[in-house]
């Protein structure tokens, strides 16, 4: 009896240290890729569709936060995270992934967000952060920018081509603007081989003049079509104009021509302006941009 009393208070403390091992062991361990999609998917719904501008803003910050963790882990480049709504994921060259979204404020102002994931080698990444200065950039055609005062826009297509450069990717993207207009963007990224992000290159040539960037805009009402044709290896885009020539400039009324597009082509390792694209002759790119008067 005396060996009982003697033994139950260190089986009382072996038992306490392992569940504090056991608690210690739980808590220790990170989270699958799922779990943090799960989340993700939660905050990127509440970012876009909650009513009040400070609880968005909270939201985003947890957000950007849980994201950067879910890039961190082991296995995130090749995840899809297709089950997050409210963000666009774009990857190519099996090197670069951009993590994209935007928060809508009441006002119908944006702000944009992203991350750069940058595969440098065998299980070896770089992640950026980029920052929407979109709003305070003058004259941003002519700009050679840094990931601190990115043009943000929300991207729909990344495209690689050598003929380019071995490090040049093109980005096709909207941005808000203003609460009387849009914007369209086409981009210019570059990386470099230790992952730093440069954005903005004279290789898109618009007549005798290289711009960095093209910015479209357009009124709010409008719906501009900004597309890449893969057959072709051409950018193609509607031709904007405003219903007279006295709204010249007055970018609130621009709207697309009904009878008009422009694209951008691969010549001499630039994209080159060409006019009076024929949509028409390319049935695929038609059915997604053209619409058919007599239909």
């Amino acid at each position: 009896m005396h060996g009982f009393l003697f033994l139950y208070p260190m089986l009382r403390k072996s038992l306490f240290v392992l569940l504090l091992i056991s608690n210690l062991f739980v808590f220790g361990q990170t989270k699958t890729l799922a779990e943090y999609e799960k989340e993700l998917n939660t905050l990127s719904l509440d970012i876009v569709n909650n009513d009040s501008d400070e609880s968005k803003l909270k939201s985003n910050e947890k957000f950007k936060a849980l994201l950067l963790k879910a890039i961190e882990t082991e296995g995130s480049f090749e995840y899809n995270f297709k089950g997050i709504q409210a963000i666009s994921i774009l990857k190519s060259n099996e090197v670069i992934k951009i993590y994209n979204w935007t928060l809508p404020r009441k006002d119908l102002t944006y702000e944009f967000f992203a991350f750069v994931q940058v595969k440098l080698g065998k299980d070896k990444f770089k992640v950026t952060e980029l920052f929407d200065k979109s709003a305070s950039l003058e004259k941003p055609e002519y700009k050679t920018l840094s990931n601190k005062n990115w043009y943000g826009a929300l991207y729909h297509k990344i495209i690689f081509d050598k003929k380019l450069g071995k490090n040049t990717y093109t980005l096709l993207g909207w941005n808000g603007g203003t609460n009387l207009t849009n914007q369209k963007v086409i981009e210019v990224m570059t990386v470099s081989n230790s992952g730093a992000i440069r954005f903005g290159s004279s290789i898109l040539k618009v007549g005798k003049k290289a711009q960095k960037r093209v910015v479209f805009h357009y009124a709010e009402s409008a719906v501009m079509s900004l597309k890449y044709n893969p057959t072709e290896k051409v950018i193609v885009f509607d031709f904007l104009a405003p219903p007279n020539s006295n709204l010249n400039d007055v970018f609130e009324y621009y709207g697309p021509s009904l009878d008009r597009f422009d694209s951008f082509k691969i010549e001499n390792g630039k994209w080159e302006f060409t006019p009076n694209y024929d949509a028409k002759l390319n049935r695929n790119l038609k059915d997604d941009i053209w619409n058919d008067p007599k239909k």
